[in-house]
């Protein structure tokens, strides 16, 4: 599905909820860097896709008056071979394999999607020093009730489902320091969450329950969690 192109063959896939996501990263991510004073001269993003996260972890950098040196996006759909964003370098290819070494690594909505994820977060951190994820938090009423994994794995390609503790857990197990972590609370206006008829007239109220308590609304709807790490 992603070595053939398939799963990009829509190369704007994702890329409206993008900006949100960035939101929601470096809500977590830039207090971190300030407060041990961390400089990004490189960055890679992993699963880069459509490049919208990158493109604007990037540019908010820039605008921070700190424009990071060296950013490239690693994708293993060859759809990348025929993007082009300035200042990114896109790569076609496994970043385990041919990745350099990065101070900032993002896995936006990734290893949910490879067989053998511990290991993946693992080999990938091993060129990273700071790592910042989103994921996906599958693992809710919304889907057990109505029996949408089989779905799920045939599209977006889901291979794990997940809540809070396990995607913990598992970022803890491939040998990271978590330094913080939070919902998404952004991706809630984000337009994938209000596409149909009934996600815009539920709308009010879910921001209304992500407001008061987003553990319940990720338990009943789903919803996705953002993880500050560090290699070790």
């Amino acid at each position: 599905m992603y070595k053939e192109g398939t799963y990009f063959s829509d190369t704007k896939r994702h890329l409206e909820d993008a900006d949100f996501k960035v939101s929601a990263i470096l809500r977590l991510l830039n207090p971190i860097l300030d407060k041990a004073d961390i400089k990004v001269n490189s960055y890679a993003d992993v699963g880069c896709g459509a490049g919208g996260v990158l493109l604007g972890i990037s540019q908010a950098f820039s605008q921070k008056g700190n424009p990071i040196q060296e950013v490239k996006g690693y994708d293993v759909s060859p759809h990348v071979k025929d993007m082009k964003m300035d200042p990114i370098r896109f790569v076609h290819g496994d970043f385990v394999e041919i990745g350099t070494d990065a101070d900032l690594i993002t896995l936006t909505d990734v290893f949910e999607h490879v067989t053998n994820p511990v290991d993946f977060i693992k080999n990938v951190s091993k060129k990273g020093k700071i790592i910042a994820f989103h994921i996906p938090l599958d693992d809710c009423l919304s889907v057990n009730l109505r029996n949408l994994q089989r779905q799920k794995i045939q599209n977006p390609g889901h291979l794990i489902f997940l809540n809070v503790n396990s995607a913990l857990n598992m970022i803890t197990m491939a040998g990271l320091q978590i330094l913080d972590y939070d919902f998404s609370r952004e991706t809630i206006k984000a337009p994938s969450n209000n596409e149909t008829v009934l996600q815009k007239l539920f709308s009010p109220l879910k921001r209304i329950m992500v407001a008061l308590n987003p553990w319940i609304y990720s338990k009943i709807f789903g919803f996705s969690l953002v993880v500050i790490a560090k290699s070790n």
